[in-house]
């Protein structure tokens, strides 16, 4: 899947984020890279690579490895299911079932496929391990050029920034893997939208 990576209400694309999903029914491979483009690139380049691998269960995805690259630094998280901790920035810390990384979850929740409340996931960044809670807002259907998509609108909060996601609904939408836009209000009040590349124009939802 490929997302087209807007700024402001205008939606002026800075970017781009491209996701590969390889699976064989046990266990997973997730890629992730996010890059600057156009006039965005040429001022502030910037590229961010992510990766997750673990296993398919029948709870969802279970992460072993996942990477994060950026020009800052590589932070990592290593899960291991059988002594329950996860080992991130020289620490170990406890391991919840169901427990994801910053990839990862965005799949997880594709599969939860909530419909209503908020879903408690506890996600290890690679930076430190917290406890995410995606407040259910409710089904809302988006005009896209290539048309009508319904979708579950959930919500969450990460340090100062505010993530919402849009999950697909229906038949078949869940294949997709990944929701069909993502929002990121950061504590300036910019926002960031990623766009399923099918799906998007240069204009914001």
């Amino acid at each position: 899947t490929r997302y087209v990576i807007t700024r402001g209400e205008r939606g002026f694309v800075i970017g781009q984020a491209v996701h590969s999903w390889d699976h064989d029914g046990f266990s997973y491979h997730l890629k992730s890279l996010t890059e600057t483009i156009g006039i965005a690139a040429v001022f502030k380049p910037a590229q961010v690579l992510q990766s997750s691998q673990g296993e398919i269960t029948a709870a969802g995805l279970r992460p072993r490895e996942f990477r994060h690259e950026r020009s800052v630094g590589i932070d990592t998280a290593s899960f291991d299911w059988v002594r329950r901790v996860v080992a991130y920035a020289g620490r170990e810390a406890s391991l919840s079932e169901g427990t994801q990384d910053l990839l990862s979850m965005y799949y997880q929740l594709v599969l939860l496929a909530p419909r209503s409340g908020a879903v408690e996931m506890p996600i290890a960044t690679g930076r430190k391990l917290a406890n995410y809670r995606f407040e259910v807002l409710g089904e809302e259907t988006l005009n896209f050029p290539a048309g009508e998509r319904r979708t579950v609108h959930i919500k969450t909060r990460s340090g100062n920034d505010i993530i919402e996601m849009w999950l697909p609904v229906g038949e078949g939408e869940q294949s997709r893997g990944m929701p069909l836009k993502i929002r990121i209000t950061d504590r300036k009040g910019e926002i960031y939208d990623q766009i399923a590349d099918d799906l998007a124009s240069t204009e914001t939802q």
